[in-house]
């Protein structure tokens, strides 16, 4: 059993063979069993678990439509549950997101694992889960970043590559332990090309695949001659044109909870909303039931006369109103600032605004029947971060987070999610 994480054992194919009853069963005893694993660790003083529940500061008939949405799928093994997560550095890395997304699966069915980039294209930090690698030569500015480079039309990922390369390729694996977890049976790829003569195709099995173009999304579509974890995708760009990749899209088609992470580093919520000029229309693609809100600790980086939150709700309503705008039903879960340094012109000093964004987002939940999940409650408060840098949960920045921190604040946020769709039940 990995380190720090609670053993659920899951009998492959039994899920689909129980009833209804039997599954929310099995999900209550699931969902019990991370609990009463979470509490049994020899946790450190200076985290707090009874901080870690879901807060609904007003009304909760959306996230009560979603767990009727769940109740549906773990009866009837039909259907998705779309989760879009989206932040900064915390989720752009991987660790965070996909703890959760291993949570989640351990608890009802898998579905997809959401968008990929080669982010190396950047020079930046990626996701270790799965391997892409590219060939070709790229352009690849950093949304967040001063550059001299020509900006691409950002969208849901935050991130964009050009290339005016014939050789141009990108090839992921989603299992890159040889493992059997993720397969696709359709591909999209996010991108525009100068025109019509620059587009993707797809060696896939032997077979070279042409596109069907979705007018909707702005998205290529390939349907893959069989399940597969492996696709190379080439790019026809002739002499004086170019193609730029916004993200790659695996589907499966499988029932379950499908989990969309974007993360940039030093995003804040101008970065998607001002920047980010195809986010809306990819949203499209996620048409998200639940969405995690974890923007905030960039937006909050300056002195507590400069943060302004009347300013930084106004922002959330602008994204808030984007995803109604795709999903009028969906539910929203904000995730508040932790403890943390900012970053000065000669070092680091201590965030004083984790309170105020912590304020606001419950503000925000009260108006639009939204939960606060408390991470800022849960670190201790206030100058919180130095104990958690001392337990080795924070790294020495004091705004990052270690494996064990993320691995740690993924399952109580999980737990809060389950233990709320029980006391519901």
């Amino acid at each position: 059993m990995e380190k720090g994480k609670p053993e659920i054992t899951v009998i492959p194919g039994l899920t689909s063979l129980i009833p209804g009853l039997t599954r929310n069963l099995l999900l209550c005893l699931a969902v019990l069993c991370l609990a009463s694993a979470l509490r049994g660790q020899d946790l450190p003083a200076c985290v707090h678990p009874e901080a870690s529940a879901l807060v609904f500061p007003g009304d909760r008939s959306a996230q009560d439509s979603l767990y009727a949405r769940l109740d549906s799928l773990l009866a009837t093994g039909q259907g998705n549950l779309n989760v879009w997560h989206i932040g900064g550095s915390h989720v752009q890395a991987g660790f965070f997101p996909n703890r959760i997304r291993d949570d989640i699966d351990s608890l009802t069915l898998r579905g997809d694992r959401g968008f990929l980039f080669p982010m190396a294209l950047a020079k930046t930090n990626y996701d270790k889960t799965y391997r892409i690698t590219t060939t070709g030569e790229w352009e690849a500015p950093i949304l967040t970043k001063a550059s001299k480079l020509r900006r691409p039309r950002y969208g849901i990922t935050g991130y964009g590559a050009r290339t005016a390369s014939p050789d141009a390729s990108v090839a992921f694996r989603l299992n890159p332990d040889g493992g059997d977890r993720w397969a696709c049976s359709r591909l999209r790829v996010l991108g525009y090309g100068s025109s019509e003569r620059a587009y993707p195709y797809v060696l896939c099995l032997a077979d070279t695949l042409r596109f069907a173009f979705d007018s909707l999304t702005c998205s290529y579509v390939f349907d893959l001659p069989a399940p597969t974890d492996s696709v190379l995708v080439r790019f026809a760009v002739p002499a004086g044109e170019e193609f730029t990749l916004t993200g790659l899209l695996p589907e499966s088609f499988r029932p379950g909870v499908n989990y969309f992470a974007s993360g940039v580093n030093g995003a804040a919520l101008p970065s998607w909303l001002d920047k980010c000029e195809d986010l809306e229309r990819d949203l499209q693609l996620v048409r998200p039931d639940l969405a995690v809100f974890g923007v905030g600790i960039n937006d909050s980086a300056t002195t507590a006369k400069d943060f302004k939150p009347e300013k930084f709700k106004d922002n959330y309503r602008r994204l808030i109103a984007m995803v109604r705008r795709v999903n009028p039903g969906c539910a929203f879960v904000f995730i508040t600032n932790n403890d943390s340094y900012r970053y000065v012109r000669r070092g680091m000093t201590w965030n004083a605004n984790g309170a105020a964004v912590r304020k606001a987002m419950l503000e925000l939940a009260e108006e639009y029947g939204a939960a606060v999940w408390d991470l800022y409650g849960v670190m201790g408060g206030a100058h919180s971060v130095e104990a958690w840098r001392k337990a080795g949960l924070a790294k020495a920045d004091r705004l990052h987070f270690t494996d064990a921190g993320y691995t740690l604040l993924a399952d109580l946020f999980v737990e809060a999610l389950k233990a709320d769709y029980l006391s519901q039940r």
